[in-house]
């Protein structure tokens, strides 16, 4: 993958460290922030808190510029009054081809932990971080989730589709740029976190393999440090490795056999230099059930699969990451903690028993 210099992305071999998704319960931001600095302090991230606000819901919260976006927060609802968009498009495309990105920042109210974390972590590790890491909602779950006023997903608006694609492309190069300036490290990372990617194949989601890949590879060009997609369950895996993506976050958990299915597809990937983020630890009450040794057996059930088709074990942790299943935002803080630090706990293991 190349950057905008049309110099080659840097690699970057994380093995088996530790992050996390986005979401969290928390109400209290600089709760969140303080406790995502202080259990993640090599790869946090800055925390989407949807229980704080409507407007930290994953759509709403990368909607500002949308023309003819609608918010209801009372009732909890979102749309795109298409009559509004038509008449809001010129202008749309004008921020577009413009040099000037501030045309599409997330605002404070709409993302107040992106705007905390900074001062947060330049107190606590003010010598800088090896990986910060930040998301937006990628364009396949972005376009089916929010519907026009007829209840239809507005990416089969033909009008809709590319700004869908490039409000979150540009939404994620203003983030990078913010992290950037905000937050020293030695690497950066940007999901486009992708839940509704289970549904490709299916009647629901009427898009081609080359229509999504298309999307993903617009939104991941936009920006210049490595990129990453989350799907937290089953799909076409060989959609996802055949973009120009760099991290794959999975759950491991509940679907890692699917993934290792894709052997072909995982080879080239991980021969370019691809990492896999392993979501070992599960986003439910059955994290209450497991222990780091089980959730290791769990993911060394997994490799094994791996290494039966010729991959080397060891090989394949160094490209890896360890992280929760998917996001905790929908949890009681009590429980999404205790899933963070299960995931520090797996990695550490993980790391003594193969990496040491």
């Amino acid at each position: 993958m190349m950057n905008e210099a049309g110099q080659k992305k840097e690699i970057f071999y994380p093995n088996a460290l530790p992050t996390g998704v986005g979401s969290m319960p928390h109400h209290e931001t600089s709760q969140a922030c303080r406790f995502v600095a202080g259990t993640l302090s090599l790869a946090p991230f800055w925390p989407q808190l949807p229980q704080r606000s409507f407007r930290e819901n994953m759509y709403v919260q990368y909607s500002e510029g949308f023309p003819g976006f609608q918010i209801d927060e009372t009732e909890g609802k979102m749309w795109v009054e298409t009559s509004l968009m038509m008449e809001g498009l010129e202008a749309f495309y004008e921020k577009v081809m413009s040099s000037d990105l501030n045309a599409f920042r997330i605002s404070l109210e709409y993302a107040e932990g992106l705007y905390k974390m900074p001062e947060i972590l330049n107190a606590v590790h003010p010598e800088g971080l090896q990986i910060y890491k930040g998301q937006v909602t990628g364009p396949v779950s972005m376009g089916l989730t929010v519907t026009d006023e007829n209840k239809r997903a507005i990416i089969y608006n033909e009008a809709a589709e590319d700004v869908v694609v490039k409000m979150v492309a540009l939404k994620g190069k203003w983030v990078e740029s913010y992290m950037r300036e905000a937050v020293v490290a030695e690497k950066y990372l940007m999901f486009f976190d992708e839940p509704y990617m289970v549904s490709f194949g299916s009647a629901y989601l009427n898009m081609s393999r080359e229509q999504v890949i298309g999307y993903l590879n617009e939104c991941f060009d936009a920006v210049s440090c490595m990129v990453g997609v989350h799907c937290c369950g089953n799909t076409d895996w060989s959609v996802i490795l055949d973009t120009t993506v760099d991290v794959v976050n999975f759950d491991a958990y509940e679907f890692g056999v699917g993934l290792t299915l894709y052997s072909e597809h995982l080879e080239r990937f991980l021969d370019r230099g691809g990492i896999l983020a392993w979501g070992i630890v599960p986003t439910s009450e059955a994290v209450r059930h497991e222990n780091v040794t089980s959730l290791v057996q769990r993911l060394d059930d997994l490799l094994g699969r791996l290494e039966a088709k010729g991959f080397d074990k060891k090989e394949v942790l160094k490209q890896s990451m360890v992280t929760p299943s998917c996001g905790t935002g929908s949890l009681t803080v009590a429980l999404a903690e205790e899933i963070f630090e299960k995931t520090v706990d797996v990695s550490k293991r993980v790391q003594d028993l193969y990496l040491s």
